[in-house]
Parts: C-alpha cells; sequence; structure tokens
C-alpha cells in the first residue's frame, strides 16, 4: 500500500479534537497533582512525622513501580467494585472513562511531584527561613510569601517535564475508551486502513505540543532567572 499524505490531511480535524481532550486531560490532572503535591509537601515538612513520610514512600515505591496501565485499570475497573459503607448500604465510587483517566494520571503524577517539590526544597537555603522568622513572618505567610514562589521557580525544568510525561501517558487512556488522540487514530485508520498516515499526523501533534510546552519552560526559566540545579 503507497503513502497517501492526503489521508493525513482528511484525518486532521478529528486528530485536533482529540488532541483537545489530550489537553484538557493533562492540563487538569497536572494541576491536580501539584497542588496535592504541594499541600503534602507543605504538611511533610511542617509536621515532621514519620507515620505520613512511611505512607508517602510506600505509596511512593508502588507508583514508580508498577506500570501506569495497570495503575490505570485499578482506577477504572477495581475502584468502583470496592464497597466503602459497611454494613447492609452500599457505597461506590462510579466514574466515567475521563474521569478514572484524570484520577489516574493524578495519582501517579502526584508521586513524581512531591518528590521533585521535596529536593527543590533542599534546595532553599535555611537562612531564608530564619531571615523571615526575624522579620516576623511565620506559618502560612512564611510558606506564601518566602517559601513557595522560590521552591516553584527552582522547580520549573522538573516540573515542566513531569508534565510532559503526563502528556506522553495519556495515549495509555485509550486502553478504557477515553476518546483522545491516540484513540481517535485508531478509530480513523481503522476506518481507512492508513495506519501510517494517520499515525504521521497524531506524531506531529504529540511532538508540537510538547514542543511548545519544552519552550514555555526555557521562556519561564528566563524570565525568572532561574538556574537549574
Amino acid at each position: 500500500m503507497k503513502f497517501n499524505f492526503s489521508y493525513t490531511i482528511d484525518a486532521l480535524p478529528r486528530l485536533l479534537e482529540g488532541a483537545l481532550i489530550t489537553i484538557e486531560i493533562a492540563v487538569i490532572g497536572f494541576i491536580l497533582s501539584l497542588t496535592i503535591g504541594t499541600l503534602i509537601t507543605v504538611f511533610r515538612t511542617v509536621s515532621q512525622s514519620k507515620l505520613l513520610n512511611a505512607i508517602l514512600a510506600i505509596y511512593i515505591s508502588f507508583i514508580r513501580g508498577t506500570p501506569m496501565l495497570i495503575q490505570i485499570f485499578l482506577v477504572y475497573y477495581a475502584l468502583p467494585a470496592i464497597d466503602f459503607l459497611p454494613g447492609p448500604g452500599e457505597l461506590r465510587i462510579d466514574m466515567g472513562p475521563v474521569t478514572a483517566g484524570i484520577v489516574a494520571i493524578t495519582l501517579n503524577s502526584v508521586a513524581f511531584v512531591t518528590e521533585i517539590l521535596r529536593g527543590g526544597l533542599a534546595a532553599i537555603h535555611k537562612g531564608q527561613y530564619e531571615a523571615a522568622r526575624a522579620l516576623g513572618i511565620r506559618n502560612y505567610p512564611l510558606w506564601r510569601k518566602v517559601v513557595l514562589p522560590q521552591l516553584f521557580m527552582k522547580t520549573i525544568p522538573p516540573l515542566v517535564n513531569e508534565f510532559t510525561q503526563v502528556l506522553k501517558a495519556t495515549p495509555l487512556l485509550a486502553m478504557i475508551t477515553v476518546v483522545e488522540l491516540m484513540r481517535v487514530s485508531q478509530q480513523i485508520f481503522s476506518a481507512n486502513y492508513h495506519p501510517v498516515e494517520v499515525l504521521l499526523g497524531a506524531f506531529v501533534i504529540y511532538f508540537l505540543i510538547c514542543f511548545v510546552v519544552s519552550r514555555s519552560s526555557i521562556l519561564l526559566e528566563r524570565r525568572f532567572a532561574v538556574r537549574r540545579f
């Protein structure tokens, strides 16, 4: 079968629709993981809880030690099967494919975001805390005005890298029927029998998205004069 570029052009409108779903899922999942990861980082630093650190260590080991596809299946198939209400009643978490995909991506990314922020926190000199406390800045204002702004600026490169990893993980959601870019590609070439041309279009779109994200990281680093560490 000869390569026919017209099939790539014809597929682009639907591929772009799938790309919007891909971006939406990735952005929502990453924002949630960044928010949760930040809260965990603050709490584990303030509380110094050995129990929390032990739970996080087990959780991070599980996330790193298992394929993300398995994690997606656990969220989509296993979680709704659990009855959270003991007794005669029933309480189950019923999620659609998109919601389950966002939850799975968030749970996966939180583990990595937490470790990124922990590393960034260690790079902030202790003198910053001492100077802030000497000026009477403590607790919430200390984190909001002193620690977190520096933390986010220092971790721009690894956080952007984690976002690209989230983007590249979204094709796995096609396995639970999320109609994102890869799923749309499968639907198209199942109908026209030209997988090479269709997947070429998907490849270009994925590349352009990741390229824009990567360039945004460079611009942010220059904007905030961040040094890589």
